[in-house]
C-alpha cells in the first residue's frame, strides 16, 4: 500500500498540476499573513498543512479555495476543477435549515436526486434526524457532519478540510474519518487538510507542507517524516521549538492596497447559472425570519390604522376635504418610511449576517461571487421596497377609501414628479443601507438590530410617519431638526408632489441636488468599505 501511494505521487508529478500558487502573498491590516508562497498540487495529492497557530494555515487553504483574495502573485487552477470546502467557521444566519443548504448545493451543481436517495445520504451522514432543524441550533458535531456532507455531496475533484475534528467526541470523529476514507482516499481524490491533530495527517495524507511565519519552510512525503522522526507529531514539535527560539526579523509592514475594497469572495473562474438557487436561499432566510415579514406587511398596516384613524377624527371635525388630505399625506409618508426601513434594517442586516457567517463561505465555495450575492440581495430588497410601498397604499385604501374615495387619498396629483422622487427615495434607502452595512460590517446581527432602531426611529418620526409632514413644518423646533434627517430632501418634495403642492423652485431644486449628492456619498462609502475579504 505504501509503495503504491509513493508510485501514485511520482506518477502525479508527471502530470500538469491542478492548482499552482506562484509567488502568492497575502497582507491584511498592515500585517503579512503569507509571503511568496509557491506550491504545486497534483491530482490525488492529499496534503497536510503543518504549522503553529497564526502561521497562515487556514489563510492558504481559503486562498486555494477562493474564499480570500491575494495581495500579489498568481493562482492557476485547472479550468474544470470542482472544489469542495469544509470550514472551521460554524456560524450561520438565523432560519437556514440543514435541508435548505443541502438543496442549495444540489441545485447549484445541478445534481439530480430523488427524495429517497437524499434521505439515504442524510442517514449515512447521521444528519437525517435533524434535517429540518436550523443550522444555528445544531451542536458542534452535528454542524461538522453537515459541513463534511456539503464539501463532498457534489463529488469534487479536490477537497479542502479545515480542522475537521476540533471539539468532537470520539464517535463523531470516527464517523467523519470513515466518510473521508470512502469519499476521498478510496476514490483517489485530492485533499488539503488543515489540522492540529498530527495523527490525522499520518492517517489521511500522503504529502505535507510546513508553514512558519507565512512561508513554506519544508514540504515532502509524509512517509519520509515518519521514517526519519518516528511520527509527524515529533517532527512538528521539533520545528515549532526551533521556530520559537529564532528572532523574528520580518518587517510587519505592507503596502496599502488602493484597489476597490469590495473584493470578490471567490476567484475569477466563477460558474454561471447560480442566481436562481441563491435567490431561493436568500428568500428562505427572509421567509423564516420574523422581522422581515413584520416590517414589510404588518408594520405599515398597524401604523396606518393607529395614525390614520386618529388624525381622521381630528381633521374630520374641520371638514371632509381636510381629513382626506391629511390621510393622503400620512399614507405617502408611511409608505415611504416602509421603504426606508428596508434600507436601514433589512438590507444591511442581511449583508452583515451573511458576511460574518459560514454561509457566505458556503456560497463562495459554490463559485458564486460575493458581488453576485450583494447585487441579488439589493435587487430583492428593492423589490421589497416597491412591494411594501404598494401594500401600504392598498391598506390605506381599504381602511379609508370607502369614505373618501380611493382616488382621493391614493392617486398622486403630479404623477411624473412623484414617481421621480420615489425613485430617488429608493436609491437613497438602498445606498444608505449599503453604507451603514459597511460601517458596521463586523457587528453582530443582534447588536445591529439595536443600532438600526436607534437610526430608524428619529428618521421615521421626522419623515412624517408618526405625525404628518405638514405639522412638522409648522413646528419651528421640529422643522429645524428635520433638516438633520437625510431623507427629508427626497421625502418632502415627494409628499408635496403627491398632493399637488410641489413647485420646482430654488428650494426644491436644492433638495433634489442634495438627495442625489447624498446617494453618491452613500454609494461611494458603502462600496469602498464593504470588504468581504477578511
Amino acid at each position: 500500500m505504501k509503495k503504491q501511494m509513493i508510485n501514485n505521487i511520482n506518477n502525479n508529478e508527471l502530470l500538469e498540476p491542478i492548482i499552482e500558487l506562484k509567488n502568492v502573498s497575502k497582507n491584511y491590516k498592515n500585517k503579512i499573513i503569507l509571503e511568496s508562497i509557491n506550491l504545486k498540487i497534483y491530482p490525488n495529492d492529499r496534503i497536510g498543512i503543518i504549522g503553529s497557530n497564526g502561521a497562515g494555515k487556514s489563510t492558504i487553504s481559503e486562498i486555494i479555495g477562493g474564499i480570500k483574495t491575494i495581495s500579489s502573485g498568481t493562482i492557476v487552477k485547472k479550468s474544470d476543477l470542482v472544489l469542495g470546502f469544509q470550514f472551521q467557521t460554524t456560524a450561520y444566519p438565523v432560519g437556514i435549515t440543514v435541508l435548505d443548504m443541502v438543496k442549495y448545493y444540489l441545485e447549484v451543481f445541478d445534481i439530480p436526486m430523488t427524495a429517497s436517495n437524499l434521505d439515504e445520504i442524510l442517514k449515512r451522514y447521521q444528519i437525517y434526524k435533524f434535517k429540518n432543524r436550523t443550522l444555528e441550533r445544531l451542536s458542534g458535531g452535528q454542524q461538522q457532519l453537515v459541513n463534511i456532507l456539503l464539501s463532498l455531496i457534489h463529488n469534487p475533484d479536490f477537497v479542502i478540510l479545515d480542522e475537521i475534528s476540533t471539539g468532537l467526541d470520539i464517535e463523531v470523529r470516527s464517523e467523519i474519518f470513515k466518510i473521508i476514507e470512502e469519499n476521498i482516499i478510496e476514490k483517489n481524490k485530492g485533499m488539503l487538510l488543515v489540522t492540529h491533530q498530527m495523527k490525522e495527517i499520518e492517517n489521511l495524507c500522503n504529502k505535507y507542507i510546513y508553514i512558519d511565519e507565512g512561508n513554506i519552510k519544508e514540504s515532502g512525503l509524509v512517509s519520509d517524516l515518519i521514517e526519519k522522526y518516528g511520527s509527524v507529531e515529533e517532527y512538528t514539535m521539533q520545528k515549532i521549538l526551533v521556530s520559537k527560539s529564532q528572532i523574528d526579523t520580518r518587517k510587519n509592514v505592507c503596502t496599502k492596497n488602493n484597489k476597490n475594497r469590495f473584493n470578490k469572495i471567490i476567484n475569477s473562474e466563477a460558474k454561471k447559472g447560480k442566481t436562481i438557487p441563491l435567490v431561493k436561499l436568500i428568500l428562505k432566510y427572509y421567509y423564516k425570519g420574523v422581522a422581515v415579514p413584520f416590517f414589510l406587511f404588518a408594520f405599515p398596516i398597524i401604523l396606518m390604522f393607529l395614525e390614520g384613524f386618529a388624525f381622521k377624527e381630528i381633521y374630520g371635525d374641520v371638514n371632509s376635504a381636510a381629513a382626506a388630505l391629511i390621510i393622503k399625506q400620512l399614507t405617502v409618508s408611511v409608505a415611504t418610511v416602509s421603504i426606508i426601513i428596508v434600507g436601514i434594517s433589512v438590507l444591511p442586516q442581511t449583508l452583515i449576517e451573511f458576511r460574518n457567517s459560514g454561509l457566505m463561505k458556503r456560497i463562495g465555495s459554490t463559485n458564486t461571487r460575493a458581488v453576485n450575492f450583494m447585487v441579488t440581495t439589493i435587487l430583492i430588497c428593492i423589490l421589497f421596497m416597491i412591494t411594501t410601498f404598494l401594500w401600504t397604499m392598498l391598506w390605506s385604501g381599504i381602511m379609508f377609501g370607502w369614505e373618501f374615495g380611493w382616488n382621493q387619498i391614493l392617486a398622486p396629483i403630479n404623477i411624473g414628479e412623484a414617481i421621480g422622487y420615489l425613485v430617488v427615495v429608493i436609491l437613497a434607502s438602498t445606498t444608505f443601507g449599503i453604507m451603514i452595512a459597511s460601517l458596521f460590517k463586523s457587528t453582530s446581527p443582534t447588536a445591529y438590530i439595536t443600532i438600526s432602531n436607534i437610526i430608524f426611529i428619529p428618521i421615521a418620526f421626522l419623515s412624517g410617519s408618526f405625525i404628518p409632514i405638514s405639522l412638522i413644518e409648522k413646528s419651528e423646533i421640529l422643522n429645524v431638526f428635520s433638516y438633520f434627517n437625510p431623507f427629508k430632501y427626497s421625502i418632502t418634495p415627494l409628499n408635496s408632489s403627491w398632493i399637488g403642492e410641489h413647485k420646482l423652485d430654488l428650494k426644491n431644486s436644492l433638495f433634489l441636488l442634495t438627495s442625489l449628492v447624498l446617494v453618491g456619498i452613500y454609494g461611494f462609502v458603502g462600496f469602498r468599505k464593504m470588504n468581504w475579504d477578511r
